[in-house]
């Protein structure tokens, strides 16, 4: 499939652009090997190159998520396609598609994002908005990514724990007084915040949309990065905090996963 499902009827699309500070073949780099995917996308990733090749991305292992390379042009387009499975097709699903569009501009990069075929379905209403927040914060960490740590191997510190409640009650127990302290509503924003043991995590906010979304730079962690997702539903249901850790020390890396470690289980004790 060579274009985007944007017009088919019933879904909707995610249209997004960054610009980035390096060539275009730099950017393409980041988007097409996996080892440099896994710097500013998903921690385990892998690229089998070319046309009919593909694209595997995980957040954990054995959680695999496979795309195919349908557009393969170096430093100027890249195409994934996902198939809907046979019974939703039978009754309409159309292909998901991901483009990514490189154009050179003022010595950079501008980087177009186009996400379509997304269900326009009411049901689908949280998901697309938790999707445009997942690829708002993914544009940018490519561009920090690219711009500030470009030589560097990011080393992933996270918890996904099961919590219970709203957004918003889980939200304020993550950022509250008795979390890890309150964050601002604005991008540009500086945030402070604390780990148990007094592990800071201060810098300054990228995103904030509450109950949703963080994420900001690190600049007491050399300009890491701090990504909070609140994106599960129902009575039990998993969020996620992840820090992005470029050029720490092992020991650094190690402490700081500790700290965050003993963070969550006090604020989310284990569920069974």
């Amino acid at each position: 499939m060579k274009n985007g499902s944007a017009a088919a009827p019933g879904t909707r699309t995610i249209t997004l652009s960054v610009d980035i500070a390096v060539a275009p073949e730099t950017v393409w780099r980041a988007l097409a090997d996996g080892d440099r995917l896994a710097n500013w996308f998903s921690p385990i990733a892998s690229v089998d190159p070319g046309e009919g090749g593909t694209v595997t991305v995980a957040w954990a292992e054995g959680a695999d998520w496979t795309s195919v390379i349908s557009v393969w042009r170096p430093a100027e387009h890249l195409q994934l396609v996902d198939e809907p499975p046979e019974e939703a097709a039978a009754e309409g699903a159309v292909p998901m598609v991901l483009d990514y569009h490189l154009e050179a501009r003022n010595g950079g990069t501008r980087v177009h994002l186009v996400n379509s075929g997304l269900s326009a379905d009411k049901d689908w209403d949280e998901a697309f908005h938790m999707m445009t927040n997942g690829w708002r914060f993914f544009l940018w960490n490519l561009k920090h990514y690219l711009e500030r740590h470009s030589d560097a191997r990011r080393n992933m510190i996270s918890e996904r724990p099961w919590v219970t409640g709203t957004r918003e009650e889980v939200w304020d127990t993550i950022f509250g007084t008795e979390g890890m302290g309150m964050v601002p509503v604005a991008p540009g924003e500086p945030f402070s915040l604390c780990l148990d043991g007094g592990t800071a995590l201060a810098g300054t906010t990228v995103l904030c949309d509450r109950p949703w979304a963080f994420a900001g730079v690190v600049t007491s962690l050399n300009d890491g990065i701090l990504h909070v997702e609140l994106e599960g539903t129902g009575e039990r249901w998993k969020m996620g905090v992840w820090l992005s850790a470029y050029g720490l020390e092992e020991e650094r890396c190690r402490e700081t996963g500790e700290a965050l470690g003993q963070t969550i289980s006090r604020l989310f004790p284990e569920q069974e």
